[in-house]
């Protein structure tokens, strides 16, 4: 017996055991997905755990290095430091004034943050945090001297620096990064 041109072998019009292989396909392909990226991040996070160990250490110190190098030539530059964080009073020949300031955001790797637990169980200092967090401050500090360059200011009085948490809200386990944002008065003396 012969079957209807839009029929298929079971006995279903075409249309509708299309219909069923494409719901089946739309509740499906979602966990598949799903499935398919938690392996990849299960494969491939020992190495990159075992990357972030080996290079961490070392980012953290070509960062002082650029920042070091970078604020000596803003310093050979301009012949001093344009950031004070005295009020200026002072001087009286001030031309024009305005607000300066610059941030960054800063936060340690897993393998920081593996060493800030160790070192948390036995008390004391967490100087691997200080070395994230100092090396932050560096940066948006020369940050704040380039913006106040390029902005044509001569010095930047009343300098202030802050730090906040950026932890998400549904996180309890701590901090993720810390956000550093500097400011101050940029000044132009008038000669």
């Amino acid at each position: 017996m012969e079957l209807p041109l839009n029929t298929s072998e079971r006995g279903l019009s075409m249309a509708i055991e299309f219909e069923i292989y494409y719901i089946l396909f739309i509740l499906v392909a979602p966990f598949l997905i799903f499935s398919l990226i938690w392996t990849i991040f299960g494969l491939s996070y020992p190495f990159v755990f075992v990357w972030g160990m080996i290079a961490s250490g070392k980012n953290i110190e070509n960062m002082v290095e650029d920042v070091n190098r970078r604020e000596s030539e803003t310093r050979k530059l301009r012949g001093k430091d344009p950031l004070s964080t005295i009020d200026g009073g002072y001087r009286h020949n001030v031309s024009d004034s305005g607000l300066v300031y610059a941030s960054g955001v800063f936060g340690p790797s897993h393998w920081h943050l593996l060493i800030g637990w160790f070192n948390n169980l036995f008390g004391g200092s967490i100087t691997i945090f200080q070395k994230v967090i100092s090396t932050g401050r560096a940066e948006v500090m020369q940050r704040l001297r380039e913006n106040a360059i390029a902005a044509g200011w001569d010095d930047v009085i009343n300098v202030r620096i802050d730090t906040a948490d950026m932890t998400p809200q549904s996180s309890k386990k701590g901090v993720k990064g810390v956000e550093v944002f500097a400011y101050g008065t940029g000044i132009k003396y008038s000669d």
